[in-house]
Parts: structure tokens; sequence; C-alpha cells
């Protein structure tokens, strides 16, 4: 979506920055209290405007029906088929503002239909196999796709009761989006596939992370961001592992991470970290299967 077009055909002045900060045009504001993302397409007034996607933004400040707004949009010159662009909401999603855009993790649930086309039967042309995962892992993890290849990742508590779904999109911002009700900070996704004994427990923060660790035989759970919150701590106490190795990602919001979580469970574990290499991001950009054992092996203890 070019949402800086369309942004601007309703009067709102889009720099080149693909984030500002403008004037709220919901109230009278005297200084800047809008936050706008053309990359992620989110909104949030500080004031308490609102927040969410760009599309709810143009939907209010138009004051229009949204039938009006897409019908609008279509003959205009910008060309925009508005339908088949949200066409990808075709479930119940919450989804998370970057903290970098909101200075805290703010959620919002978009209301659209559950989508009956998942299919089991991964193509064996899916990105995911590109980045290493194998089918016996997909499988043992129940994985899905649907017809924009996305991945879908069931989420289960520890008597594997289903309590959501994960959609990892190939080509879409945000790249996760997380099925309505889920309530990501008060499980650990992976859990129900622990032993009954944990040794040594790895944290790690997304779903994928988590599987590619799995895959390569490591006890994990993830935490589905990068601050652990206070019931996730506790359900990793329920555990108690010997050792819990915080894996996070590799930019400031991982770091920040470690540093949260180090307070939250050094009282109560022996604690490590991963000392990530500069040139990757996250677990994941590991693909060497022996440069990833050695990375586990030589963790640095608090």
């Amino acid at each position: 979506m070019d949402w800086g077009s369309l942004l601007t055909k309703y009067g709102i002045q889009v720099p080149s920055d693909e984030q500002f900060i403008i004037h709220c045009p919901f109230h009278e504001d005297r200084r800047r209290s809008c936050a706008i993302n053309t990359e992620k397409g989110m909104w949030i007034c500080f004031a308490g405007c609102g927040q969410g996607s760009l599309k709810s933004f143009i939907w209010k400040l138009s004051g229009k029906p949204w039938a009006e707004i897409r019908v609008e949009f279509e003959s205009s010159e910008l060309g925009f088929d508005l339908e088949e662009a949200f066409d990808k909401f075709l479930y119940d999603l919450e989804l998370e503002i970057e903290p970098e855009l909101t200075g805290s993790y703010i959620q919002e649930v978009e209301s659209v239909s559950y989508n009956e086309s998942w299919t089991s039967e991964i193509p064996s042309n899916h990105w995911i196999y590109d980045r290493g995962f194998q089918i016996a892992t997909l499988t043992r993890w129940d994985c899905q796709s649907n017809k924009y290849n996305d991945l879908i990742i069931p989420c289960r508590n520890e008597k594997e009761r289903d309590l959501g779904w994960i959609s990892r999109r190939v080509q879409a911002n945000p790249k996760y989006l997380y099925s309505k009700g889920f309530q990501k900070s008060k499980t650990l996704f992976g859990i129900h596939r622990l032993p009954k004994t944990v040794d040594t427990l790895i944290v790690v923060e997304g779903a994928l992370d988590c599987m590619w660790l799995d895959q390569h035989g490591y006890t994990t759970v993830g935490i589905l961001g990068a601050l652990i919150s206070k019931s996730q701590v506790e359900l990793i106490r329920s555990l108690r592992p010997t050792e819990v190795v915080l894996a996070l990602d590799n930019d400031d919001a991982g770091r920040k991470g470690i540093s949260k979580a180090t307070i939250d469970l050094k009282d109560s574990f022996l604690l490590s970290y991963l000392n990530l290499p500069e040139d990757v991001k996250d677990i994941q950009d590991i693909r060497n299967a022996n440069v990833l054992h050695d990375l586990v092996k030589n963790r640095t203890y608090w």
C-alpha cells in the first residue's frame, strides 16, 4: 500500500521519512502528538484519540463509510484496489506496534472473518524451506499454509490446549499476526513440547526461533516478543530448569529484553546468554549447525 499517497489525498503532509509525527487532526493539538508509520501502516495519538492501522486512521479522518472510501479511491488516479489490499485480513488479528513507534507495546484488534483456506500441506516451494527448516519440523509443530504462502503456526499451552494462531507473513508488515484473544504475554510458545524434566532451557523471542532450535535438538521456548512478562517468568519457574539461556534478538529491543529478563530471572536460576555475532539478527540467521552448537557451548554466564 502507498500510504503516503493516500494520506496526502486527505490533506496530511507526508515527509520522506517512513515514520513521523504530526498535529493530531482529531483534537486541538498544540504539540505534535500523532505518530504515523507508513511502512508498518500504523498510527497512534498519544493524547488518547486512538491508535491502529492507517486504514482506521483514514476512515476516522474522512468520516465516511469504508465502502464509500473504497469506491472513491478505486475511481481515482491513484488506482488502488483497497478491497484486494485488505484481503489479507482474513481472520481476527492482533497487531503489535513496534516500540520505536509508540514507546511501548500496544495492541489493536482487527475484526474480520476466519479463513478456512489454510492447508496442512505446505507447498514444496514454500519460502520457509529456504531458511533451512525441514518438513519433519513443520509437521511436528503442526504448521499450515494459506493462499498467500504465509506460515500458520498454532500455539498451545502446557496441557496442549490450543491458545491461538501465529501467522508469519512472507511479504507484509507487520510480519507477525496473532489470532484474536491470543494473550502472548501469558504463555510460552513451545511449552507443550517440553520434556517433563527440563535441564537447560533456551529462551528466544519468536516462534520460528523456537522451532529452529528445536530442529537442532535444543529445549527452548519463545516469549513472542522482546520483553518477558511476569506471567512468563512464573511459567519458567514452574518448569524448574537447571539453567536458563537467553537468546533474544541481536538488536536494541533484544538487548533491552535481556537486561529485563536478567533482573527477573537471575535470583531463581543459573543464568546465561548467547553472544550472537554482529552480522546476524537472530538465532535463525545461524544456519550452520556446527556454528550454532559452538555458540551455545560457549555461552556467557552471569
